[in-house]
């Protein structure tokens, strides 16, 4: 989307989502992730921040305006999302739907694999399940990278520098870790 294709724009729009109310997350691997780092850049709710990097970006100028495709359980979310974000000086509405078409901004969930290696999502080659439709030759090389190599130590570098570099361009700004539970059946 033309609207979103300036990273300093995605950027200020990371830093006008409200707190949400759950733990935040800040990468797309996992924080019991052998490979997870918190050293990646944060989005926590900062307007002065966003209204700076908005100021500073050329759709600033423009009539731009966003709609947040997502589905009904997450209606509250995208709305209080919307209301930040039009706030911010983007008129942004709340679409909802059944399944995953054609979007400008998309709220959805995702579950987080346990092994850091995300070339399905992430790499430009994925188009079925790279939903952003992200292209950047430097991601891709590190996701091959990262699933060719063997040892612990160098894969676990790959993956820090995957998530800090993708967290840096924002395709997408991750919200939160879903409260999920385990039951078992105790004999």
């Amino acid at each position: 989307d033309q609207v979103l294709s300036e990273k300093g724009f995605r950027q200020a729009l990371g830093f006008a989502i409200p707190d949400l109310g759950f733990e935040r997350a800040y990468s797309s691997i996992s924080k019991t992730s052998w490979a997870y780092t918190d050293t990646v850049k944060k989005y926590d709710f900062d307007i002065n921040q966003a209204k700076k990097l908005m100021a500073n970006a050329k759709i600033a100028s423009e009539s731009a305006s966003l709609t947040i495709t997502t589905f009904s359980q997450y209606i509250d979310i995208a709305q209080k999302i919307a209301t930040s974000w039009t706030n911010l000086g983007v008129p942004t509405n709340v679409q909802v739907v059944n399944q995953i078409g054609q979007f400008q901004v998309l709220l959805s969930a995702q579950s987080i694999p346990p092994d850091p290696d995300q070339y399905p999502l992430w790499h430009s080659t994925q188009s079925q399940t790279n939903l952003t439709g992200y292209v950047n030759v430097k991601i891709d090389k590190l996701l091959e990278d990262g699933r060719k190599e063997l040892d612990h130590n160098t894969r676990k570098k790959i993956y820090i520098d995957f998530a800090k570099r993708l967290v840096e361009d924002a395709p997408a700004i991750f919200l939160y870790y879903p409260t999920t539970y385990t039951v078992t059946r105790v004999k």
